[in-house]
């Protein structure tokens, strides 16, 4: 099954039960690599289809799909 590398921003009034919060993501099918618990970040992946949804989950305030950018390295040439 594909997976989407997300990043699931917590609620202000969810900061102090973040561990619930990534129970319910794990519930989903969340694979869940961080918890930045300051910046009240979550990272990780989830099952593609539907990832979207986890945004409407109790605590979440958003959910991104993290994005990757590669560059070539410095002695190839510039196009």
């Amino acid at each position: 099954m594909n997976r989407v590398r997300i990043s699931v921003c917590v609620r202000d009034d969810h900061l102090d039960v973040i561990d619930e919060v990534v129970r319910r993501l794990e519930g989903v099918g969340v694979e869940v690599g961080e918890v930045l618990r300051p910046l009240g970040v979550i990272t990780g992946s989830a099952p593609a289809p539907g990832w979207r949804a986890i945004g409407q989950l109790a605590g979440v305030a958003s959910v991104e799909a993290q994005r990757e950018v590669r560059l070539p390295p410095p002695d190839a040439d510039v196009q």
